[in-house]
């Protein structure tokens, strides 16, 4: 069996919209990553903008720190990026329906899955609507998994799977489904 680390190292994103608010006190923070591995982390942090499919060009101030150069913007940050201001266009609240598999019969550790999105809604309820329909259909029941689980809106507190996860299930390969529906704007 692994050995679990003492340390998780998260890797987190604070937006700060000056535009907005010129303060900087309006700030959202976002989890990127947790790895137990600090060098992992610090690369995931260099690169993760690139990742996303940002460009260099794209930023007035992309600073990303190196062990050669004075660092002024705190302990902990590797990456101190600004953008212009940019026009700001309404938003559109999209609903995702992510099915993840975890292959415990190909590794029983859980590392080797497969996240697919299902579809994605304008609203919420059809989002709910079609992710019940993603391990259940006219050919597969609840009775063909060795576990069936779906959420309880009157039990979130002891739902064991996260928020956003709607239903999950076990396979009779060991193998473990879970479908949820986030949202994204």
């Amino acid at each position: 069996m692994a050995t679990l680390s003492d340390n998780l190292y998260h890797v987190l994103r604070t937006t700060i919209d000056y535009h907005h608010d010129p303060s900087g006190a309006s700030q959202q923070t976002t989890v990127d990553g947790t790895y137990t591995d600090l060098a992992a982390a610090k690369e995931t942090a260099k690169n993760i903008l690139f990742t996303e499919g940002y460009k260099k060009e794209w930023f007035t101030t992309l600073d990303i720190l190196t062990e050669s150069e004075a660092w002024t913007h705190g302990d902990g940050n590797i990456v101190y990026a600004r953008t212009p201001e940019v026009q700001r266009k309404e938003s559109i609240e999209l609903y995702h329906v992510l099915q993840e598999t975890i292959y415990y019969s190909k590794d029983r550790s859980g590392a080797t899955r497969d996240t697919e999105i299902q579809g994605t809604f304008r609203s919420y309820d059809a989002a709910r609507e079609a992710a019940a329909t993603c391990l259940l259909d006219e050919e597969i029941t609840k009775e063909d998994y060795d576990k069936f689980d779906k959420l309880d809106d009157n039990k979130l507190d002891d739902w064991p799977f996260g928020r956003d996860v709607l239903s999950h299930a076990v396979g009779r390969n060991r193998d473990e489904f879970l479908v949820s529906v986030v949202r994204k704007h």
